[in-house]
């Protein structure tokens, strides 16, 4: 399976609207080892709290999603469940 999907084809995933747990995302980073993909939510910034739990800075949420199961035999559920909207 890891033969099937390669780096170039993930990277033509750049830019793609999906919808992740029922959040609008956009796709804005492959990573190469283990093949992710990094989601970005398409959300306002939330504030984010420091290592005191206090408000420290705005930030966008994101979510990195392996490619492949942990065996690299098959597509992560995670991957499989994503929604595309464009």
């Amino acid at each position: 399976m890891a033969d099937i999907i390669t780096l170039p084809h993930l990277r033509t995933l750049l830019g793609l609207h999906v919808r992740h747990q029922g959040e609008i995302c956009v796709i804005i980073e492959v990573l190469d080892e283990p093949p992710s993909l990094v989601l970005q939510a398409d959300a306002p910034a939330s504030l984010m709290a420091d290592h005191h739990g206090r408000p420290f800075e705005y930030g966008l949420r994101t979510y990195t999603l392996p490619v492949l199961t942990e065996d690299r035999s098959g597509l992560n559920d995670a991957l499989l469940d994503l929604e595309i909207l464009d």
